[in-house]
């Protein structure tokens, strides 16, 4: 039967590859839209141009006819970068108390600790590759900020984080309160230091 069918193998689309699609085919439409919008967009579709296309429709009507980032990102429950860099910014810092306050007032906002685990291993798979090549190029709104936090982590403690933060989203399902399994992923990077500094 196999043999008697047309066979279509789809690999995923980058994020980036879907953002510029969507960008021609609003701009043809006369829809207005944000950058930051669109890379939201394009990194909700995991590879699927369908997908993107069909959210895009959401947000427009959730927009009101406009695609602004901050409309795109309540839609998507997604998480505000600056939340993610305040952390990392705690984490590199050892502060603690600070990273305790920061998840408390993700709490507090009503936001997915889900979506702030996968946003951070996000940036820190960018910081990662900024600490080990040059990013000079990257014309990613977000690209200095990443490079300000590049320098405030050991490339070893990146790459760490960012396995804590994965396995940390997988461990909320176990949780009994999200929130807190988030706090506790990442404050297990802050104990690891401890212990590092004290051999």
């Amino acid at each position: 039967v196999l043999s008697r069918c047309l066979q279509f193998n789809l690999r995923p689309m980058a994020a980036e590859t879907i953002a510029s699609h969507l960008a021609q085919v609003l701009a043809a439409e006369q829809v207005q839209s944000e950058p930051a919008a669109l890379h939201l967009l394009g990194r909700a579709a995991r590879g699927s141009m369908r997908d993107a296309l069909s959210l895009t429709d959401q947000a427009i009507a959730f927009g009101s006819g406009r695609l602004e980032a901050d409309a795109v990102r309540q839609m998507l429950g997604s998480v505000d970068r600056a939340h993610v860099f305040e952390l990392i910014e705690a984490l590199a810092a050892a502060d603690g108390a600070r990273v305790v306050a920061l998840c408390d007032a993700i709490r507090t906002q009503g936001l997915s600790a889900a979506s702030t685990l996968e946003e951070m291993t996000v940036v820190l798979q960018r910081m990662a590759v900024c600490q080990l090549a040059d990013a000079g190029t990257d014309t990613d709104p977000d690209a200095a900020a990443i490079a300000r936090l590049s320098a405030l982590m050991p490339a070893d403690e990146t790459q760490l984080l960012y396995s804590m933060c994965l396995q940390g989203r997988n461990e909320l399902v176990w949780s009994t309160d999200e929130h807190a399994g988030m706090t506790m992923a990442l404050l297990r990077l802050l104990a690891f230091k401890d212990r590092k500094s004290t051999r």
